[in-house]
């Protein structure tokens, strides 16, 4: 039991199984959603970024949820709709505002 604890502890400080694959870009109303699922115990989560150039620079907002499935292509779609209706529903809101206010 504790040769596993070890084991499993440094595999987490590798980063072995932890690191993000880049999965589908797509572009959807001006904006870049580029998904990255992350694996975990639970199995593939919802995880990416949503970007797009405002004023010249390149504005970018970390998609992170709960939901979880042993299957990474359902998990890259997922992905792709959850972030496509963040931007229906927040727009630019999602970079916060030029006074520095924090992304909903």
């Amino acid at each position: 039991m504790l040769r596993k604890f070890v084991r499993d502890l440094f595999a987490r400080g590798s980063g072995a199984g932890k690191t993000p694959r880049a999965g589908a870009s797509v572009e959807y109303k001006g904006y870049t959603i580029i998904a990255a699922p992350e694996h975990g115990p639970a199995g593939w989560r919802v995880s990416g970024t949503i970007s797009k150039e405002i004023s010249g620079e390149r504005r970018v907002h970390r998609l992170d949820r709960a939901d979880a499935s042993p299957h990474r292509e359902a998990i890259v779609a997922m992905t792709i709709e959850k972030a496509k209706r963040v931007i229906d529903e927040q727009g630019d809101r999602i970079f916060g505002d030029a006074r520095g206010d924090r992304p909903i």
